[in-house]
């Protein structure tokens, strides 16, 4: 997997829709920098763990939603807040949602056998908000399960990238989380661009096996 070219084209999108991109991320890019002044105990309103938990299903649930505006403006399609968040909330709200807490359930699971489980489901259940948006008839099941088969032998690639944005966050603690109005969105294309790759690629072979 070319990070480099990946994130390459992450920056042409935010180019070409930074005000929609900003816009769609405005949820996570709060969350992200009250992640930050969270870290100060004055601004801390519940235990650590309870809040971790709160807000990543709270980040979770919304998701799909913002990447299914985000995978649109990667694939040059126009964009109508109207139709693709009221119309699909609608539609497919409780399918998303469902299927987003169950993710995290199950990741919390296997944090508690150990950290590294947590942290490989993680990784395998890192497709699973581009899949439901991408799919409209996928069940939960089949959306962790596709996943789990499109990271098998990317978790690492998906790992790197992470780290990629290491020196950005640690910029961000120092800063009280402003770099975050950059580098949130960032990493959303960013991601679902890695998305776009491993699904082309997955078709490529499909067809070549054919």
């Amino acid at each position: 997997m070319d990070r480099k070219y990946i994130k390459g084209l992450a920056r042409d999108t935010i180019k070409r829709h930074f005000t929609a991109i900003l816009l769609v991320t405005t949820i996570p890019i709060l969350l992200d920098i009250y992640g930050v002044l969270s870290e100060n105990d004055g601004l801390r309103i519940l235990p650590s763990f309870i809040l971790s938990l709160i807000v990543s299903i709270f980040a979770s649930s919304i998701s799909p939603f913002i990447d299914k505006l985000i995978l649109k403006m990667n694939r040059h399609e126009p964009i109508s807040f109207q139709k693709d968040l009221l119309e699909v909330f609608k539609t497919n709200g409780k399918r998303y949602v469902l299927t987003m807490w169950l993710r995290e359930i199950s990741i919390f699971f296997w944090s508690l056998l150990l950290v590294i489980p947590g942290i490989y489901k993680a990784y395998s259940y890192s497709l699973v908000s581009y899949l439901l948006v991408d799919n409209a008839d996928l069940s939960y099941k089949e959306a962790l399960s596709k996943s789990e088969e499109l990271m098998e032998g990317f978790k690492m690639d998906w790992f790197i990238m992470d780290l990629s944005f290491l020196l950005w966050d640690i910029l961000a603690l120092f800063t009280f989380g402003i770099p975050y109005i950059w580098v949130t969105p960032y990493k959303r294309v960013t991601y679902a661009r890695f998305y776009e790759e491993r699904i082309n690629a997955s078709v490529s072979i499909k067809n070549f096996v054919s």
